[in-house]
């Protein structure tokens, strides 16, 4: 089943990577609130969101004016700033925000922040900021396909009798009739996957067959 777009969303942290996020969504009908610690930044912004405002991500009162729950999708850009992302995703998910994205400098942080409820955790560089912002409009990976004849792309689950063998051993083309495209787990793609890939529960498969 297709998940519905997000509409609002939340930059937290406005260096060069959040700013290149905020400056894509602000050429999407979506409303955008921008937040950094430092003035400057937020001005420089101000003209492409409907709030543009000062104020510290880990704060859980500021957080908590901002009515941050009300946002489809959060995100906390302040990779150089670990702890401030730390805290602000524990507040975001206390609050019950439906999605939470959180960059990450390394994959130890990635880690640490998976564990604290980050939804999704990025290791971008600038250049992945129209990337990111794509897919935090459109969360459904099989909306790039859209367009495509001929062919049908499906998110899915994996069967019961796959779960804990390898995508090999499942032999997902002779019993489903599909082949899989790429793996979602734990917010993070791979592509391709590989034939070893022990397959859980939780996975999201992407899969084609032929209509």
């Amino acid at each position: 089943m297709k998940n519905q777009p997000a509409r609002s969303f939340a930059i937290f942290g406005l260096g060069r990577f959040g700013t290149s996020i905020v400056s894509h969504l602000a050429e999407e009908d979506v409303e955008l609130l921008a937040a950094d610690r430092d003035l400057t930044r937020v001005e420089a912004v101000s003209a492409w969101v409907d709030q543009a405002v000062v104020g510290d991500a880990s704060d859980e009162a500021f957080l908590t004016r901002l009515a941050i729950e009300h946002f489809d999708v959060v995100v906390f850009a302040m990779g150089e700033d670990f702890e401030s992302s730390v805290m602000g995703t524990m507040v975001a998910k206390e609050r019950g925000c439906p999605r939470v994205v959180v960059k990450a400098l390394d994959p130890r942080q990635a880690k640490i922040l998976i564990r604290v409820g980050a939804d999704q955790v990025v290791l971008p560089e600038v250049e992945m900021g129209a990337k990111i912002a794509r897919s935090l409009v459109n969360a459904n990976i099989i909306d790039a396909f859209a367009q495509i004849d001929g062919i049908d792309i499906t998110e899915r689950r994996p069967d019961p009798q796959w779960i804990g063998k390898t995508l090999a051993e499942a032999d997902v083309r002779r019993s489903a009739g599909v082949e899989v495209l790429a793996l979602i787990r734990t917010g993070q793609t791979q592509v391709p996957v590989k034939a070893e890939t022990v397959l859980r529960a939780e996975d999201v498969l992407v899969t084609v067959a032929s209509e």
